[in-house]
């Protein structure tokens, strides 16, 4: 290792870039989790991490040839292995240089010579590779006066070395620390100019990091860099906070999932990533960052909106809520606000998925009309009993006449089973037929429906009488699945959600060890891990996150600011109230323009709506307490909180974050 002591005037050098796939994470569900560390952000940046140094190069010189600009990188140790993340802007690459992997002599050797040729220095990255320590850097072809840097520091070195340049008029704009042999080290940049105006630390604990952020961001500071570092099992902060205008964030302490939840919240907030930092947490890689706001929200309409839902989530206990909003097809702002585990601090974010209970019906509805497009079915079509799509396969000898009248469309529109297929106990004393989907979980799915049928004839002729039933939408999956040949979800996935661009969605796990990797955890006073989840399918079976079902809303809502899957005509039809209740249509509660739709069971309360204004919104919680008549208080609170915040919101930003 080079001298300590050795003070370095660091101006210029290098040449190409370095970045690339990713590795895969360790932890619950790890099966599900193999997948490249390609996060979310806006159009025209990009950030990565749990890169190797091979994919790293290799996504350099991607980056580099589709003429994105390597901003940061940051090298750890983890489990024995290097690892590295990055960032990147869509801007010129003219001029850049970047090296990573280069031992103390030879970033020295490689100062030396790009001085000379007009390199400067705006980036160094110190880490340990297990056995000495490695050095990452970014130079930038311009003027290499006005500049310091050193590297090697120990902590009392640094501290002079950081006294003597703001005496003489130096500004401190980059700091990396690093761990060798139980030690810390680091390395800095600091430019010619205005030592005012900002305030940089290092050596911090977590709380004290926290501590110091907490009490200069109320004086106006931000944090425009965090490093994070390890040395003897702990982990250290550096960071450089400034006097900036505009929206900034930051979080540390994150492990990987976390991480790319942090990311994935904050870029459907309009959040970019300017500082990424990663270190050795034990098993997993610890992380530390900074992002800047690059839209045009106004802090107060989002603070205002925020406000209401955390007082929401506050007086009825709720672990976590996400939301998502969308003006006139455009995704302008989703979020996740609390834990969507609460045990080990996973948090929400607008990607996170949860059971949507009965926003299934929905999406089971376009199927059916997408068959109709297709001429593979009418509305009109019988359902049950020779000569029908099911055909005789349920219940042969005990399907009565209304049974066998059933149609397509009554089953779309709530119409066909009457009181004993419903999923409530309405007339008092007159229904005594609990939800049949939430019986006999011990049959598999055709044993169940032959049950109902035989057991629950309806009570009214059909077509003339709404009662909201589950069971009748657990027909329409079966239909789907006759006519398609296919899996209700896989038919699904694969002609509806794909159209939308939605990949991520599926039919939900009855376990929580099963639970897919975005997946929350759901909380409740009755057993959320004790439904059938695969059974109700078509009712109430999908998990999805927020942004993923305003990707079908916008796809479905007869606006066309984005191309929809179904005809005006076909949506039109979706969306008429039925003769026996004109509020309901097939698959969506109507009045006038605006459509919704809400599900409730153990463990989840959800809403989607589409509004007469443009806007579109949906609201996903893990929580409910029992309730009455398939309603929870919360998610009616949650309604009244979100629909307020969006009334209240005074500037829309033109931006699409789909």
């Amino acid at each position: 290792m080079m001298n300590t002591k050795t003070k370095l005037a660091l101006w210029g050098m290098l040449l190409l870039l370095s970045f690339s796939n990713a590795t895969t994470e360790k932890g619950e569900n790890a099966e599900k989790e193999a997948q490249p560390y390609a996060v979310k952000t806006l159009k025209g940046y990009a950030s990565r991490h749990g890169l190797t140094s091979a994919q790293y190069q290799k996504e350099v010189d991607k980056y580099h040839k589709a003429g994105y600009r390597l901003t940061y990188v940051d090298g750890y140790y983890v489990n024995g292995k290097v690892k590295f993340a990055a960032l990147w802007k869509k801007q010129s690459t003219k001029g850049l240089i970047a090296r990573h992997n280069l031992t103390a002599k030879q970033y020295q050797d490689e100062v030396n010579k790009h001085n000379k040729n007009g390199f400067r220095l705006i980036h160094v990255d110190g880490y340990y590779d297990g056995k000495n320590v490695r050095y990452a850097a970014i130079w930038n072809k311009q003027n290499t006066s006005g500049l310091r840097a050193r590297h090697g520091l120990t902590g009392t070195q640094y501290a002079a070395e950081f006294k003597k340049n703001k005496n003489d008029g130096y500004r401190l704009v980059h700091i990396s620390g690093y761990g060798v042999k139980n030690k810390a080290y680091y390395a800095a940049i600091w430019k010619k100019g205005n030592a005012s105006g900002y305030v940089a630390r290092h050596g911090l604990s977590s709380k004290q990091y926290q501590e110091t952020v907490v009490k200069y961001w109320k004086q106006g500071y931000r944090v425009t860099q965090v490093d994070s570092y390890d040395v003897s099992n702990k982990t250290y902060y550096a960071v450089i906070m400034e006097k900036k205008s505009g929206r900034y964030s930051a979080r540390h302490d994150m492990n990987t999932k976390n991480y790319q939840l942090q990311v994935d919240n904050h870029h459907y907030q309009g959040y970019v990533p300017i500082s990424v930092s990663g270190h050795d947490a034990g098993k997993d890689a610890g992380y530390a960052a900074a992002f800047k706001n690059v839209t045009t929200w106004k802090g107060n309409d989002i603070n205002q909106l925020d406000a209401k839902i955390k007082k929401v989530m506050k007086d009825y206990k709720v672990p976590a809520v996400t939301i998502g909003i969308v003006k006139d097809g455009k995704l302008v702002y989703a979020k996740g606000y609390g834990y969507g585990n609460k045990e080990n601090k996973t948090i929400a974010a607008a990607t996170s998925s949860m059971r949507i209970a009965s926003i299934s019906k929905p999406i089971t509805s376009a199927a059916i009309m997408k068959l109709v497009e297709q001429k593979k079915l009418k509305l009109s079509d019988k359902v049950l009993g020779k000569n029908s799509i099911l055909g005789t396969k349920y219940a042969k000898l005990s399907l009565g006449n209304r049974e066998k009248a059933i149609t397509v469309q009554q089953l779309l529109e709530h119409t066909a089973g009457g009181d004993t297929w419903d999923n409530n106990l309405s007339p008092k004393g007159k229904d005594k037929w609990s939800d049949p989907m939430f019986q006999k979980r011990i049959l598999n799915r055709k044993q169940h429906i032959n049950w109902v049928l035989r057991r629950r004839n309806p009570t009214h002729t059909p077509g003339t009488y709404y009662q909201y039933s589950n069971f009748g939408y657990n027909l329409l999956g079966r239909i789907i699945e006759k006519k398609t040949g296919k899996s209700y979800e896989s038919y699904v996935r694969n002609n509806i959600l794909k159209q939308c661009g939605i990949t991520q969605m599926v039919i939900g796990a009855n376990d929580k060890k099963d639970r897919e990797y975005k997946e929350v955890v759901y909380y409740s006073d009755r057993k959320p891990y004790d439904l059938q989840m695969r059974r109700m399918d078509s009712h109430g079976g999908w998990i999805a996150s927020s942004v993923d079902l305003l990707k079908f809303m916008v796809r479905v809502d007869g606006q066309n600011s984005k191309k929809d899957i179904l005809k005006s005509s076909t949506i039109n039809t979706m969306t008429t109230g039925s003769s026996a209740n004109s509020k309901y249509a097939k698959g969506w509660s109507v009045s006038g323009k605006t459509w919704s739709h809400g599900g409730s069971m153990a463990g989840t309360g959800t809403l989607l709506k589409k509004m007469s204004n443009g806007v579109s919104y949906v609201i996903l919680t893990n929580f409910s307490k029992k309730y009455k008549d398939g309603e929870t208080s919360h998610r009616s609170a949650l309604k009244k909180a979100v629909e307020d915040g969006i009334g209240a919101i005074k500037f829309w930003p033109d931006l699409d974050l789909f």
